[in-house]
């Protein structure tokens, strides 16, 4: 069954060019483990929307796994206010914590 993550994250305002930065070195490997990515958020915007397809929930599973997402999800923590995580549309959590309950569903 086709699994869907949505991360729509809220940098904090002084950090933002670095969670860019940081996302932008993280999605080309990402990407490569996905059937696709993508990536919403202008300058403007306050929020950034990472949407990633998996075929599989064991694909997903071994994203998570993945050095990268391990980056990602502290780059989170350390460079974000607000995080809204979805998993086949329906809402999660809202803490970056939640990751760990998605990696053992």
């Amino acid at each position: 069954m086709q699994k869907i993550l949505e991360l729509i994250v809220a940098p904090k305002s002084s950090k933002k060019k670095e969670f860019n930065q940081s996302l932008n070195d993280l999605a080309r490997v990402l990407e490569s483990s996905c059937l696709k990515m993508k990536i919403d958020g202008s300058e403007e915007s306050s929020t950034i929307k990472l949407l990633m397809e998996w075929e599989t929930g064991d694909q997903m599973h071994r994203t998570f796994e993945s050095n990268e997402f391990t980056i990602l999800s502290g780059a989170i923590t350390a460079l974000c206010e607000k995080i809204e995580i979805r998993l086949n549309d329906i809402l999660v959590g809202n803490h970056i914590s939640m990751l760990a309950n998605i990696k053992k569903t």
